[in-house]
């Protein structure tokens, strides 16, 4: 997307990517945080370096959007980067990204990417 943040829904048959219907078109910030570790797993399979990159640009474009305390709202417009609502919850949609960060620093070999959060 435009603003770097990923759509959460992708079909690499036919090339598409979009959202779930009953997010108003908002990415869901546990569901970024599973394409991390999908992509780093998809680069070390194939030995090409461009996923895990996109992957941890995902996690920078997260960290110069919401700077200050590593704190994200569960929903984010995917075009413009912003919230779409302001909660933050360690509640549904919102715990898992922070589970995956840790596992993203494992298993994309420890980078710097993660270490904000």
């Amino acid at each position: 997307t435009t603003s770097g943040i990923p759509y959460n829904i992708i079909n690499l048959a036919h090339g598409r990517a979009h959202n779930h219907g009953w997010t108003n078109g908002d990415s869901i910030l546990a569901d970024s945080g599973t394409e991390q570790l999908e992509f780093i797993a998809l680069s070390q399979r194939t030995g090409d370096p461009k996923y895990q990159q996109k992957a941890e640009n995902v996690i920078r474009q997260l960290q110069k959007i919401y700077p200050s305390d590593g704190l994200l709202p569960i929903y984010i417009n995917p075009h413009s980067g912003t919230a779409s609502y302001s909660k933050i919850t360690f509640g549904a949609m919102g715990d898992s990204f922070y589970e995956y960060l840790l596992k993203v620093w494992i298993q994309g070999n420890k980078t710097e990417s993660v270490k904000h959060y």
